[in-house]
């Protein structure tokens, strides 16, 4: 939720209370036209159960009308044409209640109908929209009976499922064929249901890396969700031996060796969906512990303005990324979303029209049109060997997973120096140091400055969930700190307390948690990214060249405009989207 609201009303919104209007206005006229000569009949006909039923349809029909309405305008989907059906319904449904004579089944024909453009309109939002978005659907309308009735456990539709819908598939991610030998091994293993219902759990917690970490008396699970790390019932510590030794035979791992990392990967369907785990082990002095990414192959791909850019900033990266060459580098710490904003400056490229090479460990996501190649050191296969490689493919665009040698980082810069756009990661905490992490790797300044386009840094924060956000007053003097007017803030919002208590400073998130289904008890759900871009221009390239100093770059930076991470930050803050404290632990 924003503090001011971006909604517009939409021009053609249906505005049924006016129906309830034009009849009053119509009996008022015909009393005034006609006064006694205005046939009335006997009297003594009005019926008060008919008149409840129409109430009732009515008003249900409004509420309807309401959210096909913002719904549509959500989704996209033309608001206009669904009002219009909605609206004409609704009409049709009164004009005919009003001339028939038989009220009861006419009520039931017209209210079937009404709703059974509904429920098209349901199908139809339903063909455009994510699995877990969709309505009326099963799994929705069980949440509705858990939300409204508190009834849990129900089964619609007769008998209920038995067991957990979760399927290993014994398949790493580069197979195409699945091996059946694997998932059979592993079901005949002690824990293997065990295994089934963490895996189904963590996915239904939005979680993407699953920690299992031995201590003498217990196996510790613990999820990463929205970037934290979150614990949940531990094992025994046979149940969680047994449960990494599944995991491994499923990666077609070497269960006997405990002590040497190892590395895999295999499949699963969860539901109706497909997800892949990347799983990789190591040894412990108590024991092997065990790490899984989860990767869902349901979820598409983020575009620009879906990863968090104002619009400003969406234009610049925009223009950026379809130059016809240069070195465009994206930085910040491990998981901080890089990879993602890459995928999505591809998503700008003409893929038909322009030859993109990737070179990825490992390839998280199969792009369309577009030659992917994973790094495999074991079999020789590095960065710098593959981006010599591909450099005789006549490449348009060349995306680097990451660079982390000076090897890698000089053909990079060769590459953008000679007619090639260059997309990669670096790890660096902003934009400005990024170039300094290019030095230290050591690249020649000069390679540097004639290269470099541009620099994004990135964080990721956390959203607040918009089921249990509360809004309190902040403090006039923090906001003065920030360099934001006092008099125009006139709230911020944090997560809910359990205390109940609202400070001026939002100081007690840390206690966070009241039972939200949406966030768990987490006050958070989702994330966003905050950004800071560096164009590098002729000025910076001087100096890069001359005397690479990262204090005077940071200062030619202010000068050119650069909003910085904070900055950016409390964008979210004031629109509502996330919390001062969230915002201080990402970016400070």
């Amino acid at each position: 939720m924003t503090i001011f609201s971006s909604r517009q009303p939409h021009p053609y919104r249906t505005r049924p209370h006016g129906f309830l209007v034009a009849a009053f206005c119509l009996l008022a006229f015909a009393d005034s036209a006609f006064g006694a000569d205005f046939p009335r009949g006997g009297g003594y006909y009005f019926s008060a159960f008919k008149l409840v039923a129409f109430l009732l349809g009515y008003f249900a029909w409004v509420a309807v009308c309401n959210w096909v309405d913002e719904d549509a305008q959500d989704q996209k989907i033309p608001a206009t044409f669904w009002n219009s059906i909605m609206l004409g319904s609704g009409a049709a449904a009164a004009l005919l209640l009003w001339v028939s004579t038989a009220f009861w089944p006419m009520f039931f024909l017209v209210t079937g109908g009404v709703f059974g453009v509904s429920f098209w309109y349901a199908h139809t939002r339903n063909q455009k929209v994510e699995p877990d978005k969709r309505v009326l659907t099963q799994k929705h309308l069980q949440g509705l009976l858990r939300r409204y009735l508190k009834i849990k456990n129900v089964s619609l539709g007769g008998k209920e499922k038995k067991g957990v819908p979760v399927r290993f598939i014994g398949r790493s991610f580069n197979q195409k064929t699945e091996d059946p030998n694997r998932v059979e091994r592993a079901a005949e293993s002690k824990g293997y249901k065990v295994a089934l219902a963490m895996v189904y759990e963590a996915v239904k917690n939005r979680a993407t890396d699953i920690h299992l970490e031995p201590t003498k008396e217990e196996m510790s699970v613990r999820l990463r969700v929205d970037g934290m790390l979150k614990a949940v019932l531990p094992f025994t510590r046979p149940m969680g031996d047994a449960v990494v030794n599944i995991f491994k035979v499923l990666c077609n791992m070497d269960i006997t060796e405990k002590r040497k990392p190892q590395d895999g990967s295999f499949s699963a369907q969860v539901e109706d969906f497909f997800v892949d785990f990347r799983v990789a082990t190591a040894g412990s002095v108590v024991g092997e512990k065990l790490v899984m990414r989860i990767l869902d192959l349901s979820k598409q791909l983020a575009g620009l303005p879906e990863i968090g850019m104002r619009d400003k900033l969406r234009d610049q990266v925009r223009a950026l990324v379809t130059q016809p060459h240069g070195l465009f580098a994206v930085c910040g710490p491990t998981g901080a979303g890089k990879s993602t904003t890459l995928y999505a400056c591809m998503a700008e490229i003409d893929r038909y029209q322009r030859n993109i090479i990737t070179i990825e460990n490992p390839v998280e996501y199969q792009l369309d049109h577009v030659t992917q190649i994973e790094v495999n050191p074991k079999a020789g296969k590095t960065f710098a060997s593959e981006l010599r490689s591909i450099l005789r493919q006549d490449p348009d665009v060349i995306m680097i997973g990451e660079i982390r040698d000076q090897e890698t980082a000089e053909i990079a810069c060769q590459a953008a120096n000679t007619g090639h756009m260059v997309f990669t990661t670096i790890h660096a905490n902003d934009a400005v140091t990024a170039i300094g992490r290019f030095l230290d790797l050591g690249v020649q300044p000069f390679m540097i400055a004639s290269a470099l386009s541009g620099i994004l840094g990135q964080r990721l924060v956390r959203l607040l969930c918009p089921d249990c956000k509360v809004k309190y007053k902040p403090n006039p003097n923090i906001l003065r700190k920030v360099n934001l007017p006092a008099e125009k803030i006139k709230f911020f919002y944090k997560p809910p307390s359990k205390s109940g208590k609202t400070d001026d400073d939002g100081d007690d998130e840390e206690e966070a948690g009241t039972g939200c289904e949406k966030c768990g008890g987490t006050g958070y759900h989702g994330r966003t990214g905050i950004f800071e871009l560096l164009l590098v221009n002729d000025k910076m390239r001087e100096s890069i060249r001359e005397n690479p100093n990262l204090n005077a770059l940071r200062q030619e930076a202010v000068k050119s405009g650069v909003r910085f991470l904070f900055e950016d930050g409390l964008r979210q803050v004031v629109e509502g989207a996330t919390s001062v404290q969230e915002l201080l632990r990402v970016s400070m």
